[in-house]
């Protein structure tokens, strides 16, 4: 794997980008964003960084929404040649506040999935409380254990903060949705900490009447559940109540419109049989996974995404289909679901 980015890295810039965007002209790409800040933070998209990548996009493909895809599919029957999605995840205000001006200044439409029970302020996301208990903490007085999960004594620094965050989050994925939320509770609890009332502002969500003025400006609105659990972790009667709830939230205070569904953390253990299913039923004309492989977008019900954020080269990798190239060299699926065909 070192030595094919090595080698990306190379011919990358040497004609190895064009190459893949002409390889890849009737293959669209899906980029896939989360948070967004002024300056550089890690795993976010900086301004300065997020406005090149449009600018690039702007000049070199064509930018489409991801329900705007799947219009063009529906009305033409093919894709359209060199699209490129851009694709934000659950809902938070830093989006309106730094990507959004960039996307209007060059034009470029995208699709904002937004959890609606986050933008109810009913709750907030369950991966923020974890690190909200991090960063709380310099240091934990004694070892513990809830459940299976067993925390050490110790101090907690850049790194050994980081590697407690991955566990943390990994295990309560592994668990069921009502016991997950029970895990993070518990764990509040024997470290002494009280969550806050009010969402802290570092977590805030966006608004209904900035979700509304977004989507008169060409951004799509798209679905992300109620309240973001691993949908592979829930009934099917909790799936169909997250899907529908949050299309009907959508709809009642943005209007009925066309819309396509994201599924939460979007990896292979976030699915069951049934989803698809589900996801057709409740009226999106599509789904995006949070992980590319050999599919593409194939199955316009599980359609993969590529990462992107300040890593510009991972953001030529995707963007010009080169990493969808070396998936498929690779033969690289990552899973198969077995439902009736899209």
């Amino acid at each position: 794997m070192e030595l094919l980015s090595r080698s990306i890295r190379k011919i990358g810039p040497m004609g190895g980008y064009q190459f893949a965007r002409q390889i890849c002209r009737n293959q669209p790409r899906i980029l896939m964003y989360h948070r967004f800040s002024d300056s550089p933070v890690k795993g976010w998209a900086s301004s300065e960084c997020f406005e090149q990548q449009v600018r690039h996009i702007r000049e070199r493909y064509n930018p489409y929404s991801l329900v705007g895809l799947m219009k063009y599919h529906r009305e033409h029957g093919r894709m359209p040649p060199h699209a490129v999605v851009i694709t934000v995840d659950d809902g938070y205000r830093d989006f309106y506040e730094h990507a959004f001006p960039i996307l209007q200044r060059h034009g470029v439409p995208a699709t904002l999935f937004a959890t609606t029970g986050f933008i109810d302020r009913r709750l907030w996301l369950w991966p923020d409380k974890i690190t909200w208990i991090l960063d709380q903490l310099s240091h934990v007085s004694r070892e513990f254990t809830i459940g299976s999960f067993k925390v050490s004594e110790g101090a907690l620094n850049g790194e050994s903060r980081s590697e407690l965050w991955k566990r943390l989050i990994a295990h309560a994925l592994s668990l069921p949705d009502e016991v997950k939320h029970e895990f993070i509770s518990g764990l509040a609890c024997a470290l002494g900490l009280v969550f806050p009332d009010e969402i802290p502002e570092s977590f805030a969500p966006l608004c209904w009447n900035e979700l509304k003025r977004m989507q008169e400006a060409h951004i799509e609105i798209g679905g992300h559940t109620v309240t973001h659990p691993s949908l592979g972790r829930v009934t099917e009667a909790q799936a169909r109540d997250e899907i529908f709830g949050c299309r009907d939230a959508l709809n009642q205070h943005l209007g009925q419109q066309d819309r396509t569904f994201c599924y939460p953390n979007g990896q292979p253990s976030d699915f069951q049989p049934f989803l698809p299913d589900l996801v057709r039923e409740a009226g999106f004309l599509g789904a995006v996974t949070a992980f590319p492989d050999a599919q593409g977008i194939s199955d316009r019900y599980l359609m993969r995404r590529h990462a992107s954020g300040d890593n510009m080269f991972q953001f030529h990798k995707a963007v010009s289909g080169f990493e969808l190239l070396g998936h498929r060299v690779k033969g690289d699926r990552k899973f198969e679901l077995e439902f009736s065909p899209t």
